[in-house]
């Protein structure tokens, strides 16, 4: 696109003659007809010259285009670099064994969404010579809102048809997403990423809150770059320590071995990807001219071209790299690894800007497609998982979904965003909101005939309108206030709080859930863990102290009626490292008995020194179980090790392996992969009396 005139630049006045001249070098040719040029400021169409027309006449006054009239060459490449981060992204949560690093793909969308819109608004500027954020945020509104709404209430709707878990907070996610702050109202909740008591049917569209908060201001700060001239320079050092300060933000928030969500949702301590994305635009300002962006930029020198092409390279194996080796809750990632992964993604779009026909080559095929309708992918995919997930029953979401349930899921998600696309995203963009609601209508209303105000199709359409709203209203008032698993645990609490009473419960008094009165028969296509047969029985209830986090809550009532008379104390959330406080504080009020067992691997990791303080404040005089943790954590396996590595160490010390009896049996947990459900509960609490068997083998 040719730049614009430094008569236009300077001010300096000229004769009208003059002016139309530099309309039409400022528009692109495409756009003008023979003899037209659109006004570079309202779009009108004006005469060549004078305030009338060929005939004399005062020309019609056109009305307002439905797009910005200043349109802008498409950028080869970027297509395909989109069907990559949303692949990425749909495998992480469709099959996270074969895509661990996956979820990386979120980062390079928000790095192209920080180049995109910052180079759109310098464009504007240097074409208006003003910025409108009204008519920015309005051509936002149009990409965004229609795709999300059909969405959020499409999968409303199918969520309050099929009831249960999915329904949960569904109030607050809605009310989330309709005002781009899901990310925070997730944080707010305490939900996590990876997992949670209750899946949340819309978790995926806290990325889109954090790139709508940037939508937000970001363009008032470039607003302000390019009114005051600030130079190129101080504009890159902006950008740049933006990105740094949010990366430390994120590195300091961080705790290794806890859930990582707050950091990972923060728009404070995700912002870098965005801001690298900025500095990327800022560095294509052209030298001396801070308000033009190159529209092909080039390297004048060999060691230049050198520099991209190695940049680009090693940006692409980084990400590479990265979605195969870099968990979503490793240490690693919010210490820099996710920084890395924004400046290596920022390596690859700088070499397609600079490599026109590699940008092509990406574009084409399926990428180019799956690239364009990336949007609505990354919509659907998500609250489609979790619904075909409820509907097929469920368990082991967060972990790994079944081969059924992934096919499924990725199926309806192409086909909902394909349609989307078709009949939404374009044709809302093509003719603004309004004119798509009287295209809509206009077609519903085709072929009535007579008395009757539309034809079948269009009584058809409006009947479905009004059942998906139905449904969606319906889900509001069916959602239930907590979850199955939550429901669980707050009944696990009541039993646990019974055991710590004078005397305990007896077995009689003792809540056995109805779900799982016997263990279920064994699969014998499924190898069961070797029972510890050799050993005695386990002790007496009234011997053992249970120390424990959720998943013993969950498996509480189980408990108390395989070992009647057990002291039981568990609480959300506890870790290992509160274990020592834990422990002083049940020998305080004395009910530390001889067998100990420490059920606390499941929310935070565990290292040798943690596991020697935990182990004498036991003392020597107690014999400890120790309960492996199962869960989709990076940490889990660690603490594990560590586990057993402590019962090496310590004569006093047994191991009661829970997560080699659950994997083997994966359909026993609830469906957010951690906590047992039903007959699960019995498993959990036949591997703690194993393991108290052991113990008093041990003891002798």
């Amino acid at each position: 696109m040719v730049g614009q005139s430094a008569s236009v630049q300077t001010g300096v006045a000229r004769t009208s003659t003059e002016h139309v001249d530099v309309w039409q070098r400022l528009q692109p040719t495409e756009l003008l007809g023979p003899g037209s040029l659109a006004d570079p400021t309202t779009g009108a169409v004006a005469p060549p010259s004078g305030r009338e027309g060929p005939a004399g006449r005062r020309p019609e006054r056109p009305s307002r285009p439905a797009r910005p009239t200043v349109r802008y060459r498409r950028i080869a490449g970027l297509d395909g670099l989109r069907a990559l981060a949303v692949v990425s992204v749909m495998l992480f949560h469709f099959a996270p064994q074969l895509l661990p690093g996956g979820y990386v793909g979120v980062d390079v969308f928000f790095v192209l969404s920080g180049f995109l819109i910052t180079t759109l608004l310098v464009r504007e500027f240097r074409e208006r010579r003003t910025l409108s954020l009204s008519r920015f945020w309005i051509r936002r509104a149009r990409r965004l809102l229609p795709a999300l709404a059909l969405v959020v209430l499409t999968c409303t709707a199918v969520a309050g048809l099929a009831g249960g878990d999915v329904l949960v907070g569904i109030g607050a996610q809605v009310a989330g997403a309709a005002t781009f702050t899901s990310n925070w109202v997730y944080v707010a909740q305490g939900s996590t990423y990876s997992g949670g008591l209750a899946p949340q049917l819309f978790a995926n569209l806290w990325s889109l809150a954090v790139e709508e908060q940037f939508y937000l201001l970001w363009p008032l700060a470039v607003l302000g770059v390019l009114a005051l001239r600030i130079t190129r320079r101080r504009a890159l050092v902006l950008a740049g320590a933006l990105a740094v300060v949010s990366a430390v933000a994120m590195s300091l928030l961080h705790v290794p071995g806890t859930d990582p969500t707050r950091v990972y949702f923060g728009t404070d301590t995700h912002l870098f990807g965005l801001m690298i994305g900025a500095f990327l635009a800022f560095w294509h300002l052209r030298t001396g001219r801070p308000t033009l962006v190159r529209e092909s930029p080039r390297t004048s020198t060999t060691r230049g071209a050198a520099f991209v092409l190695g940049a680009g390279i090693v940006g692409a194996v980084v990400l590479v790299l990265a979605m195969l080796q870099m968990p979503w809750d490793a240490a690693v990632t919010y210490r820099g690894g996710l920084f890395v992964v924004s400046l290596a993604t920022a390596g690859v779009v700088n070499l397609v800007l600079h490599a026109p026909r590699l940008g092509r080559v990406l574009d084409r095929g399926p990428a180019g497609w799956i690239g364009a309708r990336s949007y609505g992918l990354y919509l659907w995919h998500w609250p489609v998982l979790v619904l075909v997930a409820a509907i097929a029953g469920g368990g082991g979401l967060y972990a790994t979904p079944g081969p059924w349930v992934a096919l499924t899921a990725t199926a309806v998600t192409v086909a909902a965003a394909a349609l989307s696309y078709r009949f939404v995203e374009r044709p809302v963009m093509g003719r603004g909101l309004r004119g798509y609601v009287r295209t809509v209508v206009a077609w519903a209303r085709r072929g009535a005939a007579g008395r009757n105000p539309l034809p079948v199709h269009g009584w058809v359409t409006l009947a479905a309108s009004v059942l998906v709203v139905g449904l969606a209203v319906t889900g509001f008032v069916r959602a239930p206030a907590v979850s199955s698993v939550e429901s669980q645990i707050l009944a696990g609490q009541e039993v646990a709080a019974g055991t710590q009473q004078p005397g305990g419960a007896a077995a009689g008094e003792v809540p056995v859930p109805e779900a799982a009165p016997e263990p279920a028969p064994p699969d014998p296509a499924v190898q069961e863990p070797e029972a510890p047969a050799a050993f005695p029985g386990p002790p007496p209830g009234d011997q053992v102290t249970i120390i424990g986090d959720s998943v013993t809550l969950a498996s509480a009532p189980a408990l108390a009626a395989a070992l009647p008379g057990a002291l039981i104390d568990g609480a959300v959330s506890r870790q290992m490292k509160d274990a020592g406080g834990l422990v002083d504080a049940v020998r305080a009020a004395g009910n530390l008995r001889p067998y100990v067992v420490v059920s606390l691997g499941t929310n935070s990791t565990v290292d040798a020194a943690m596991m020697d303080r935990v182990l004498a404040t036991i003392g020597p005089d107690h014999t400890v179980v120790l309960v492996t943790g199962y869960a989709d954590r990076s940490w889990v396996p660690v603490a594990n090790a560590e586990m057993i590595g402590a019962s090496q160490r310590f004569g006093n010390v047994v191991v009661a392996d829970w997560s080699a009896a659950i994997a083997a049996q994966p359909t026993l947990l609830g469906p957010d992969g951690v906590h047992p459900a039903g007959e699960g509960t019995a498993l959990y609490a036949s591997v703690v009396a194993a393991g108290l068997a052991q113990a008093v083998a041990l003891r002798g």
